[in-house]
Formats: C-alpha cells, sequence, structure tokens
C-alpha cells in the first residue's frame, strides 16, 4: 500500500508539473543562442505548421498501425540505418569544443599512440571524456581511426537503441512495437546525435540494454547489471536507471526478499557489485595507461556551483570555471540569495530544460555558425550550404520539427502517466522514476537541454502507450455514453 502511494504521488507531481510546462511552452519557446547561452522567445509560425505536420505523421502512423506491423524488422533497419549514413555523409560536421579531444584521443587510442595522451592538459584533466575516448578507440583498433568510423559508430548506437526501445515495448506487451520502432527513428534528435562524437549516444544504448533484459524478466538483472556497469564507466547519469531498475526490483520482490529467499537476494547483491565493479575496474585501467599520476580530477562541484548561476540560470558561465569549487562553495552560492532570487532561478532553469525541446540537437548536428565551411565541415557537399547558420530557414525548420516532436511526445507522455492505474504503475515505475530522478538532478546540475536526452526512451514508451489507449479511451467513452442513453430511456414512463 505505500509502495503503491508512492508511486502515485510521484506520477502525480510529474503530471503536475509537465503539464505546466508544456501549456507554458505553447506560448513560450525556449532557445539556444549559439553565442552559448540560453534565451525565451515567441513561438513562431513555424512552429505552429511543425506541430501539424507532427500530428499528420502520428495520425497516420497509427491510422495503419497494423499494416506497419507487418513490416520486417529488418527492412526497419536497412532503411533507418541508410538514412543516417546519407546524413553524416551529407553533414560531415568537424568535431569541435569537447568533442574535438573525444575524437582526438579515440584516435590516438586507436593507433596505440599513449605517449600523446599522457601529454594532452585536456584528456588528463577530464577524464570521463577519456572513457569516453577509450570506448570509441577501443573499435577504432579494427576499424581506420577516422572521424567517420566514430559516427559510424554512433550510428550503430542509434539502431540498437530504437531497436530494443521497440523490443521493451514487446515485453511490455504493446500492441504496436514497430509503432515504437518508427517512433524512435523518426525523431530528428535521436539521429542528429550520430554526428555528435560524444557520449550521449553510447550511454543510452548500454542503458537500453539493461532495461531490455530486465523487463524481459527480473532473473535477467545480473545480464542487465554487466550493461548499466559499462554504461556507468561513460557518465554518472547510468546511475539513474540503476537507481530505478533497483528500486522496481526491490518493489516487486521485497516480499519475498522479507522471507530471505536467498536466490532473489543473491542475484541482487551480485547484479549491485558487478554495476559498482566495472567502473572502478575500467577506472583504475584507464588511470594506469593514459593518466600520468600528476592528472587531477575536475570537480563535479564545479557543475553544481554551475547549474545555480544567475546570469545564465543554470547555464554554462565561464566565471564559475575560475578554480576547483567544493561543496561549502555550492551551499554558500545557494544559501547566499533570498527565496524569491532562488525561485526565479529554478524556475526558469527548469522550464528552459524540460520545453527546449530540441536537446540542443542543432548544435551536435550541425555545429556553430560559420560564414566558410571549410570552419566546421570537413568537406564541402549539397547541403553544407544550407547549414551554415541558425538563421537559415532549413536550420530553422530543424529545429521546429525537432520541437514539434518533443511536444507530442511530451504531450502524450503526461496523459498516459495520469491514466495510469495501479498495475500500470507498477509496471512502468522504472521510467517514471528515471523522469523523476532527472527532474531533481537538474533542479542544481548545470543546465543543458542535452542532459535530458537519456529520458527519450521513458517519452517514448510512455507516449507511444498514450497513443494506443487513445482509441481504446474513446470506445470506452462512447460506451459509457450509450449505456447513459439506454438507462435514460429505461427510465421515461
Amino acid at each position: 500500500m505505500f509502495i503503491r502511494a508512492i508511486d502515485q504521488v510521484i506520477c502525480k507531481f510529474l503530471c503536475f508539473i509537465f503539464g505546466i510546462l508544456l501549456v507554458l511552452s505553447l506560448f513560450i519557446k525556449a532557445m539556444y543562442s549559439f553565442g552559448d547561452f540560453p534565451y525565451f522567445t515567441r513561438t513562431t509560425w513555424m512552429d505552429l505548421l511543425a506541430c501539424i505536420i507532427c500530428l499528420l505523421f502520428y495520425y497516420l502512423i497509427y491510422r495503419f498501425a497494423g499494416k506497419i506491423e507487418k513490416i520486417h524488422t529488418a527492412f526497419l533497419w536497412v532503411s533507418f540505418g541508410a538514412i543516417a549514413l546519407v546524413y553524416i555523409i551529407l553533414v560531415p560536421l568537424t568535431p569541435f569544443s569537447d568533442m574535438f579531444y573525444v575524437d582526438y584521443g579515440a584516435k590516438l587510442i586507436g593507433d596505440g599512440n599513449t605517449n600523446e595522451i599522457l601529454g594532452n592538459a585536456y584528456l588528463q584533466m577530464i577524464s570521463k571524456n577519456l572513457k569516453v575516448a577509450f570506448f570509441y578507440g577501443l573499435f577504432l583498433q579494427f576499424l581506420p581511426a577516422t572521424t567517420f568510423s566514430i559516427k559510424c559508430i554512433n550510428i550503430l548506437c542509434y539502431l540498437v537503441t530504437i531497436h530494443f526501445i521497440s523490443k521493451i515495448s514487446e515485453n511490455l506487451r504493446y500492441k504496436y512495437p514497430k509503432n515504437v520502432f518508427i517512433l524512435g527513428g523518426t525523431f530528428l534528435p535521436i539521429l542528429m546525435y550520430c554526428n555528435h562524437v560524444y557520449f550521449d549516444l553510447p550511454t543510452l544504448c548500454f542503458c537500453i540494454l539493461g532495461v531490455y533484459f530486465y523487463t524481459r524478466h527480473d532473473r535477467k538483472l545480473l545480464i542487465a547489471a554487466l550493461f548499466l556497469g559499462i554504461a556507468c564507466c561513460l557518465r554518472v547519469l547510468a546511475y539513474l536507471f540503476v537507481i530505478a531498475i533497483l528500486f522496481d526490483f526491490l518493489f516487486r520482490n521485497y516480499k519475498v526478499l522479507l522471507e530471505n529467499h536467498c536466490r532473489k537476494l543473491f542475484s541482487l547483491l551480485l547484479s549491485t557489485l558487478i554495476i559498482a565493479s566495472i567502473p572502478i575496474l575500467v577506472n583504475d585501467y584507464v588511470n594506469r595507461t593514459y593518466r600520468t599520476e600528476e592528472a587531477q580530477n575536475e570537480s563535479i562541484w564545479t557543475l553544481f556551483c554551475m547549474g545555480i548561476n544567475e546570469e545564465e540560470f543554470g547555464f554554462m558561465h565561464n566565471e564559475i570555471l575560475n578554480g576547483e569549487k567544493s561543496f561549502q562553495d555550492f551551499s554558500h552560492l545557494l544559501l547566499s540569495r533570498d527565496i524569491t532570487q532562488n525561485t526565479k532561478l529554478f524556475s526558469r532553469k527548469i522550464f528552459w530544460t524540460w520545453s527546449q525541446g530540441t536537446y540542443q540537437a542543432e548544435r551536435y548536428g550541425f555545429g556553430n555558425n560559420v560564414t566558410v565551411y571549410s570552419e566546421k565541415f570537413e568537406y564541402e557537399t549539397v547541403a553544407t550550404k544550407y547549414l551554415m547558420n541558425d538563421g537559415q530557414i532549413l536550420r530553422k525548420a530543424v529545429n521546429a520539427m525537432c520541437r514539434a516532436e518533443y511536444l507530442f511526445l511530451f504531450g502524450f507522455m503526461i496523459v498516459e502517466l495520469w491514466h495510469l492505474d495501479a498495475a500500470g504503475r507498477d509496471r512502468f515505475r522504472i521510467f517514471y522514476y528515471l523522469l523523476f530522478g532527472t527532474f531533481l538532478i537538474l533542479i542544481f546540475y548545470e543546465m543543458k537541454s542535452r542532459y535530458v536526452f537519456s529520458c527519450i526512451p521513458a517519452m517514448l514508451l510512455l507516449a507511444a502507450r498514450g497513443g494506443e489507449n487513445l482509441p481504446i479511451k474513446r470506445m470506452r467513452l462512447r460506451e459509457r455514453e450509450e449505456n447513459g442513453t439506454e438507462e435514460s430511456l429505461t427510465d421515461l414512463p
């Protein structure tokens, strides 16, 4: 009873907060400036047109869901793989900012050039990105050490991710799993992230594999732990998936565990050990092989201090980067302001993070604003001249479509969360716990809409479920109306 109450409170809380954000986002548009700061503007006719196109697309998807379900999975893999391949060929973005060093480090690891890594100040300081470079570098030992090879790895992660999100929907007994595949494959931000040489797609891929094996049967928790452990090596955000799964496992099996069921308890403890051990072992290997003894790690409290700066309401602010930060610095900065200042800061931050809607994919997919193609592209194609800056019509159209897709998924997700019964809340606990945990962390952490990228599977699965249930809900409503009419007729004298 207590667990059901917790689940219901979390679902209703998310519906309340996300519902407010959705309504506001219909009129106010959260935007990212390529001068590297956030801002707000009003929605435009292009946003309205993009919403109409999305509405038509989703209608057709569910109108022909039965026929779509007959499409062979191999055809979907080939189709979306070809689209992704054409995309990275036509938009040959050169890695920049943090991505440049991940790309550079991966190529050095692929070539076995350890000395260059030991002499690179960035890779020695930002060890979390050195581990991402190590991940890509493992593949580059067998592939040509090029940026194109790394992006092909991203395409594989993209396909595996949407495939296993679809397989998770099968585990959860969805009627139209192929619809989920198509919704994921056509969600532009995921596709655009194939150009993003960073941790996002690989981490999400391993997290989804972990969730898939767990939802297939909780006996497969050990297999899930293996994939989740690898994901935790790439980024700590994977621990949100771990926490959500462990809570779900405990809540589902607490009676059995209290009765001292050794098999379940052993599975839980061993899984926890696997998840904890893999990052420790990988960290130890990377530190011994690719870092000097003098190398220092970046303090995570720097990013929390970044997350509460007032100037850009939590976005990257270079002044915060001056010097290492501690918990004391964070708490002092937070408590030095009155409640009005903090309320204004966090309300703007939460609204921008959860309504920006593109995960800043236009930056990571098309790069910054330039005047000459060679400043950000490896070579010129028929597409590059239309993607030079965010003022061009194609860039604006892509931004509007990304945001429209996001808002539709966001809206359907809210509807489904609101209508979940006790059995539904039990079935989808992992996903709304993931949303809730991400929401809480990002209140204080550095603000980037990219940090909610890991919530795409939860949004996609809940939204797809909401789409499937809409016809059923309409039929039930019609039946109630008809029954009500019949009852009223029988009451007539």
